[in-house]
């Protein structure tokens, strides 16, 4: 029997069958937080090897994301979260937003799974293909498009390590478009966006424009790594 070791305790890997169909918004008490980290270090070590382990510098991260993401209402009244909006993960290269978050994807239903797309691949996509990517990750009617497409929820990750692109000579901050092609979403149709970024609110308005922080204010819970969360690539 394959075994992980999580925690001073061999679990096996089998036990993840237990969880793959969880849905989001579950009680806390069918789902505790302690099961929900236990969950995050299991995938974490399949995905990114034996080692890979969560840090007590981030638990308060990592308690924001089980509130979120199992609609603990006392906690979320705590911090403040609003689970009619998405993520917005912020904090400094390398402190395991992304990894993170794609963690958190691997044992939600496949229905509530949001998807994940890179800025910078979102950008070089734009410069090959052009408005059809707006369409795409920013549609913001509803006539004849299926729903299921319209309703989807991505996590644009690393914002701000894009650049402007150009397609056929036409400048576009692609991200910034679809931003403001998702609010109308979030307002009309309450279909939610996550992000992951290095940058800081004010950061961000210089970056995309007041118009764009303001929208994100609106959009997303802010959730921020503490400045002592340190770089796990190295």
């Amino acid at each position: 029997m394959q075994t992980i070791r999580i925690h001073n305790q061999d679990v096996p890997v089998s036990v993840l069958r237990e969880y793959k169909s969880i849905q989001t918004q579950i009680t806390q008490s069918h789902f505790s937080y302690d099961d929900f980290a236990r969950l995050m270090e299991i995938h974490g070590q399949i995905m990114y090897g034996i080692n890979f382990r969560l840090f007590k510098e981030d638990k308060d991260v990592i308690l924001q994301m089980y509130a979120y993401f199992t609609g603990d209402a006392d906690l979320c009244r705590h911090y403040k979260l609003d689970l009619r909006k998405g993520l917005f993960l912020s904090g400094k290269t390398g402190v395991g937003k992304t990894v993170h978050l794609k963690l958190v994807r691997q044992f939600m239903s496949f229905k509530e799974r949001f998807k994940m797309k890179s800025c910078q691949q979102l950008a070089l996509e734009y410069m090959d293909q052009g408005s059809q990517i707006l369409t795409q990750y920013g549609r913001n009617y509803v006539d004849h498009v299926d729903q299921n497409t319209i309703n989807q929820t991505y996590c644009f990750d690393d914002m701000g390590t894009e650049d402007e692109v150009k397609h056929y000579g036409t400048q576009t901050n692609v991200l910034g478009q679809i931003i403001l092609m998702r609010y109308e979403l979030f307002q009309g149709r309450q279909v939610l966006t996550h992000f992951t970024s290095n940058l800081t609110a004010p950061q961000i308005e210089k970056h995309y424009g007041e118009r764009v922080r303001s929208r994100l204010r609106e959009m997303c819970n802010w959730i921020e790594y503490k400045s002592d969360s340190f770089d796990k690539r190295k």
